[in-house]
Order: structure tokens, then sequence, then C-alpha cells
């Protein structure tokens, strides 16, 4: 943006030195401005580009849909590669073709699955029955090669693959031991007492390394162990209470690990255990509010923190000090350019702007929740009607495979019992009365925010703070939701560290992701439609399949397309060319 040419007149009888030191203060001003951008190029790691104010109205957007199809457990995950998509159907592990969604395989595991991972060379794909102890894997390329993770009696209760994809790091029950098991040579190494079962166990940027986080005599400790010989490299003891998480930054330079959030503390170490920096709130009442999660800038320069008192914190990575709070207020006054969208409905023309019932931001029904549970109970007691007769086959199968029958008998597995039938799904949210449409209300400054009243005790206390957080696949813009705001995401610009957008739903969002491709923001709020914001503007799509409820939002990695997932259905969204 072109600042504008003022001609200086000195006043009347001001001397040579006078103007002198005018003009070095205008010339001032106009070079802080450029080495303000210049910081945020070198934090950020990308050329800044001049802000520009935000649209005043919705971006136009295409979207085509897939029908539905079933599943169970874990959300489907798409391959590496983009090329696969893989779903859980009771104990079966369905592969489909991600572009044409036809089956490419189906394989039976012992059990129920608990988690799919996909290896690295997308052809091999992780199956966890944590329930049985088992970790099965399977070739999308060789259907008669299989792989079957035992742990006997000390069970198994989280699994993943190695980044070299020839390891499979298993955790047994009560966080005994962690087993390195490897496909090359049948062979197995432990590393003894990690902290947690699916945090504090990371592998470096290239591969090379691991960190584990241990507990040792009532203090926290950090072993980075070497993968080529899988012999400890190093261990050092940090400075914390009680170690909730430790991660990489993207370089591999550094470890960043945070305190639980009864105690708010951020600490920086180098591999070799040397501490960088050390962060703390000043005395107050943030003291006391702890880190809830962190995520590093996907290029490296910025590491954000949410903490419990409903702040986020950008540090940079070069100097380890801290470049912005983000807050989250009750109201949006600052900056003049941000857009603040809010979805309001429309019953039979008339403007209806609140909350569904069930819904709304008030705590005040928690004298009700018994009831509720006793509804569940009923509920999971098979209490009520089911989803019908049909079988698994007929929700996998798409019609279009001849002889898969003949290929595979599980095809035509033994009719299943009226107990498993007869669970009911997720309930959806209330339908309202005559003809219903929605839209985006772009609001003016300054803009109330739906906020609930934080409380932290309770037989049903809701959560508090800042517990999501992501960046975009640039690093460009960051997106948080803060717990007490529910229905709204904010959308920060992660180079002028100023808020960009405000997104206002009707109901508490469940799940948002970024496009790793584009910048593309999805949005799911547990309703029929999907919300996707840009930086030319926010709009939505109502999803044309019946009693379908997005909670659920999954990009693939090749971008332009992901996974809406129901409590027991999904469908795969594309975007359609302009």
């Amino acid at each position: 943006r072109l600042l504008p040419l003022r001609l200086f007149h000195p006043p009347r009888g001001s001397s040579e030195r006078e103007v002198g030191r005018r003009v070095k203060v205008r010339n001032f001003e106009f070079g802080r401005q450029r080495r303000r951008r210049r910081r945020a190029e070198r934090w950020c790691g990308t050329k800044a580009i001049a802000r520009e104010p935000a649209p005043t109205r919705t971006a136009k957007m295409s979207l085509d849909f897939s029908e539905t199809y079933k599943r169970t457990g874990p959300t489907p995950v798409f391959s590496p590669d983009g090329r696969f998509l893989a779903t859980a159907v009771e104990y079966r592990l369905v592969i489909r073709d991600a572009e044409t969604l036809t089956v490419c395989s189906i394989s039976s595991c012992l059990d129920r699955i608990h988690k799919i991972e996909w290896a690295p060379n997308s052809d091999h794909v992780l199956c966890a029955c944590y329930k049985r102890g088992v970790v099965q894997c399977f070739s999308v390329s060789d259907e008669k090669w299989t792989c079957l993770i035992d742990e006997g009696p000390a069970g198994c209760v989280h699994a993943r693959w190695s980044p070299n994809g020839t390891h499979i790091l298993t955790v047994a029950e009560f966080n005994v031991r962690c087993s390195v098991w490897s496909l090359l040579d049948k062979s197995v190494v432990y590393l003894r007492q990690p902290k947690h079962a699916d945090r504090g166990i990371e592998f470096s940027p290239n591969g090379k390394f691991i960190l584990v986080v241990e507990r040792r005599e009532c203090k926290d400790h950090v072993s980075v162990v070497s993968c080529a010989s899988w012999t400890t490299a190093a261990r050092f003891q940090v400075a914390t209470t009680d170690l909730a998480d430790a991660t990489w930054s993207p370089d591999g330079t550094a470890i960043a690990v945070w305190d639980a959030p009864t105690t708010h503390s951020l600490h920086v170490y180098r591999p070799d255990g040397v501490k960088l920096a050390s962060y703390a709130p000043s005395s107050g009442g943030a003291s006391c509010a702890g880190v809830r999660v962190g995520a590093w800038c996907p290029r490296g320069g910025l590491l954000a923190t949410g903490s419990l008192d409903q702040r986020a914190r950008l540090f940079s990575h070069v100097s380890w000090r801290m470049l912005a709070e983000l807050a989250h207020p009750d109201a949006v006054v600052f900056p003049t350019t941000v857009a603040v969208y809010r979805e309001v409905e429309e019953v039979d023309g008339a403007l209806v702007d609140s909350p569904h019932p069930g819904a709304l931001l008030d705590d005040d029904d928690d004298d009700d929740d018994e009831n509720d549970a006793g509804a569940a109970n009923d509920t999971a007691l098979g209490v009520g009607g089911g989803r019908g007769e049909s079988t698994w086959w007929e929700d996998v199968w798409d019609g279009h495979e001849e002889g898969f029958r003949a290929k595979h008998p599980a095809a035509n597995p033994p009719p299943e019992s009226s107990e498993r039938r007869s669970r009911d799904p997720p309930p959806r949210p209330p339908q309202r009365a005559g003809r219903v449409t929605a839209r985006y209300v772009v609001e003016p400054l300054p803009a109330s925010v739906p906020t609930r009243r934080p409380r932290l005790t309770g037989r049903s206390a809701p959560a508090v703070g800042v517990g999501a957080l992501a960046f975009s696949g640039d690093g460009r813009f960051l997106a948080t939701k803060n717990d007490c705001q529910p229905t709204t995401v904010w959308v920060w610009s992660a180079i002028s560290l100023e808020l960009c957008a405000c997104l206002q739903q009707l109901r508490p969002v469940t799940s948002f992701g970024w496009d790793p491709t584009a910048h593309r923001l999805a949005v799911a709020t547990g309703d029929s439609r999907v919300y996707v914001w840009t930086p030319e503007g926010a709009s939505f799509v109502e999803i044309p399949l019946p009693n379908f409820a997005a909670e659920e939002v999954a990009w693939s990695p090749a971008g332009g397309e992901f996974v809406l997932a129901d409590g027991d259905t999904f469908c795969c969204s594309f975007f359609g060319q302009d």
C-alpha cells in the first residue's frame, strides 16, 4: 500500500536545526513501518504482503459431495500421497480410491478397529485393536502380505509408524514400556517407562531421533534416542512440575516442553539438553492458567500455545521472545479491517438468529444431567428402534466390482445379532418447523461474541480456555477456538499478528482444519452444513444428504478434497471448478 506524499512546510521563524529534527522524526515513523514488515518476514519465513481491508461479502464456493458410506471407530484417513482412503467397518479395513471411492481391498482384523494409520510409503496400513492388545498391518499392493503384533498380557494402548516405515511403536497398558518392532528382521527394542502413551513420544523431522518423556523419582526427563541403533543419545531433566507434552521444532534444532494446565510454564531446549529459553506469565491471575495445547508453524518461525486464560501466545523461533498475546474478547473492536461473520437462519422468511435449544451457551441445566445419562443408558442397552436390517456389506460394496463377492468370503457374513443392530444412531440437531434458509451476515464493529462464564468446578464443568489451534499449510494464518466461546472460530494473520476474521456459528464448533495446499479453512458444527473461510470471504454449503450431520473434518494431503464424518457414516467433498 502506497503511502501518501505530503509536502513539509516549515513554520516561519524555524531554524535549520529544528527543521532537520522534524524531517528526521517523520522519516523514522516511515522506517519503523518498514522494519516491522521485515521482522514479520523473518519470523514467519515468508514474504509479507500488504494487508488489504477484509471483504464485506461472502465468497462464492462450489462443492461436490459423494454419497454416504458406513464407518465405525476412527475417522477415515487419507494416504500420504492422497490416492487412497482407509476406513474401518467394525473389524474390517476397507481401502477406497480417494477420487472415485470404489473399493480397492477389504481386510479382516481380529477385533474391532480403534485406530488406522498409513505408512509414509502409502502402501502399508496399520490397524490397532486396543481391546485385544494386537496390531495388524496390511499392504495395498500385495493382499497376501500381513503382519501381526501381539503384546500379550501387557496390552496395547497406542501404536504408530516410524518415519521410514520399517518399524512400529506400541505402548503397553499403564505405560509400562514402549516397544519398537522391526518389520525387517522381526526384532524388538524396549524403551522403558514413557510418561504418556499418545503424547511425549515424537520423531524428529528428519526421522533420525525420537524423544521420549519419562517420569523418574518424581522428576520429568526427556530422552533423545537414535533411530539407527535405538540407543540413548541424550537424557536431561526439564524444569517442569508435571510435564504435559513435548514436541520438536520443524527444523529439528529445538524441543519445546510445557507443564500441565495447573502451572503455566514453557521451556525450550536443544536436543543435547541445553536450555534455550523459558517463559512464565507475570504474577497474577494468569500465573495459574496453564498451557492446554501447542503447535509449531510449518516453516518453524513461530511457536503457538493456547492457555486456560483464554489467550493464544506466539513465540519467535529466533529470539524465543513472546511476539503477541492473542486475546479472545467478548466483543471485537480492533482492527477495523476485521470481518465478523455471523450465521443467521430464516424460517418462512422470518429472521431467527438464536441457537437451537440444547446449543445455548448457558450451563444452567446441570440438574438434568442424571436424566440425560439415564436416557443414554437406555439407548446403550438397546431400548429404541434400530437403523434397519441392512448388513455392513450393503454399505461398503458400491456394486461396481464384478466378482468381488466370489473372491472375498467376507462378502457373505453370518447374520448379525439383534443386540448389535439395535444400537441407535447419535442424536441429530433439532429441526425447525417450516422452510429454513441460512446465510452469513457481516457484523459492524464493535461486534459482540457469544461467551459463556468460565466454571472450573462442578459435576459437569465444561472445558475452559483455548483448546484448539492450527496453522495453515504455509504458516500465514492461524485458526483458534476458545472453549468459552464454543460457537466461534478466530482466524489470525501470522504476519501482521492481528485478527483477520471471526466466524460465529449457530451451533458449537466440533472440528476445523486447513487445506494443506491452499488458504481454505473448513469448519464443522455437527449440522447439515459445512463452512469454508478463505482470505476472500466466508461461505457455507448445505450437505445434500438426508440425516447427515458433519461432526469431523479431515483434509486430503493432496488438497482440494476432505472427508466429513458423522457418528457412523462419512462422505467426501470435492471443490468444483468455478
